[in-house]
């Protein structure tokens, strides 16, 4: 079964180092090729600026690179958030709904649970809680900060 990785933020791929008393944050490629070695597909998708997404690229390396799906601040900023039906101007929650649809992985756009006041409720997709909305078993989601990687099963896959 093929195994996918998910990534809202860059963070987890990046490292601070110190040299001369000059701090910079530097691509993390321990955790780059961790990646690439437990997942056949790694999803990364955020609000970084595009030449984020272009450096991770360039260093990748070449055998590891057709696992990575790369989605930067552009591809984002295409969504007009009301045209998708969206109350929130945050591009995020269609472009993840697209990244989701076109990278084959089972999601629910629409919740329907029951409320703390046992009334019905639905609940429209939300990025920022993935967890709740991806029903693939073969999804893992990553967290993490610099040299960290959390790895975290959906919620709603296992149901």
């Amino acid at each position: 079964m093929l195994k996918i990785a998910i990534l809202t933020s860059t963070s987890p791929l990046r490292k601070t180092t110190t040299r001369h008393g000059v701090t910079k944050q530097r691509f993390n490629m321990d955790a780059v090729l961790e990646l690439a070695m437990r997942y056949d597909v790694v999803i990364i998708g955020s609000l970084s600026a595009d030449e984020v997404f272009q450096y991770v690229e360039e260093h990748l390396p070449r055998d590891a690179r057709p696992k990575f799906r790369l989605y930067a601040r552009s591809f984002f900023h295409r969504f007009n958030a009301d045209e998708a039906g969206h109350a929130s101007d945050d591009p995020r929650n269609p472009g993840w709904e697209q990244i989701l649809s076109e990278n084959d992985v089972k999601f629910e756009v629409l919740r329907s649970r029951i409320g703390a006041d046992q009334r019905h409720t639905q609940q429209r997709f939300s990025w920022e809680k993935l967890s709740l909305y991806i029903r693939d078993p073969r999804v893992t989601l990553v967290t993490g900060g610099e040299g960290t990687l959390l790895y975290e099963k959906p919620e709603a896959a296992a149901k």
